[in-house]
């Protein structure tokens, strides 16, 4: 009996031990700074990760490059209690984070958490050396030419740093809808996409610039003002985590948001970096290589992959 007993409590130990198979993945958002409206793209993000069934989204509205010692003392957003930090932050080159909330989150992600940057959040924290190092490339906040490191360029069909030491640190140009093409058509996130999708009208951001290391291009854009491509879509390994960088998202008005393109990319790269695995399908709304799909995030059917 106690032999048997022995190896029912091994048993029990053993699934205790194991992820939970379905568990829902948690989100944790952070927001409360940028230089688009914040208050208007977090709760779409959200409610396209909700709507999916696949994830539990909490928000961390973070006190503002203004905010007195004291609030940011307050700020306690507890990253290791999540699957993935997703955010929607700009604190437009300059980190007025507590050196203790730096380190929490290098050491969550370089220890194997999962981090997502969403447009302008990489304009932050020029800074900050080892978040520039996570998003791999970065635009605006003080970046320049001479120390902030190299261009992603693709040359004889395979993407390379280039240091190009004059020029600019980020740009877009005007809006538009630009084509999106799937550079890893087998990668699990970019699977099933169409080779070539239009994009609802957004910033197309060019030029960005960063250490570029560890990472693979998923997708890329060609820009009007460089006249090359693009990277639209990042995957980065940081340590023993993973970092998915888009520029896609812009907010002046809702259309980049509520794009079934972006949406997709969010909500299965975000899976990807979280779990190491894509269940998440594609929706029959999603955009074609001549149309543009956008759709409120609530109306948005997500298929799961079998």
């Amino acid at each position: 009996m106690k032999v048997q007993r022995l190896f029912f409590a091994l048993i029990l130990l053993l699934m205790m031990s194991l992820p939970v198979m379905g568990a829902p993945i948690k989100v944790l958002i952070i927001d409360g700074e940028n230089n688009h409206n914040w208050r208007a793209m977090t709760p779409p993000m959200k409610a396209t990760f909700e709507a999916t069934g696949k994830f539990i989204v909490s928000v961390s509205t973070l006190p503002g490059n203004k905010a007195k010692k004291e609030a940011w003392d307050k700020w306690e957003p507890n990253f290791k209690n999540y699957d993935v930090v997703v955010s929607n932050y700009n604190d437009k080159g300059k980190c007025p984070w507590p050196a203790a909330r730096k380190k929490e989150l290098q050491d969550y992600v370089f220890g194997g958490g999962a981090f997502v940057s969403v447009h302008a959040a990489d304009n932050s924290s020029g800074d900050w050396p080892e978040y520039n190092e996570m998003i791999a490339v970065g635009g605006w906040g003080k970046r320049k030419a001479s120390t902030h490191g190299s261009l992603l360029r693709k040359t004889d069909g395979t993407w390379k740093p280039d240091p190009a030491p004059k020029g600019k640190s980020g740009s877009h140009g005007p809006q538009w809808a630009f084509p999106v093409v799937t550079e890893l058509p087998d990668h699990p996130i970019m699977k099933g996409l169409p080779k070539i999708w239009k994009h609802a009208k957004d910033e197309l951001y060019n030029s960005l610039r960063g250490p570029c290391k560890n990472v693979i291009i998923l997708a890329s854009s060609p820009s009007k003002a460089t006249k090359v491509s693009e990277p639209m879509v990042m995957l980065i390994e940081y340590g023993k985590g993973k970092v998915l960088h888009t520029p896609m998202g812009h907010v002046g008005g809702t259309d980049a948001i509520k794009c079934v393109g972006f949406q997709t990319i969010l909500v299965r790269g975000t899976e990807f970096v979280a779990t190491g695995k894509v269940t998440i399908g594609v929706p029959k709304s999603f955009p074609t290589e001549d149309k543009v799909s956008i759709v409120e995030p609530s109306e948005v059917k997500w298929p799961s992959l079998k």
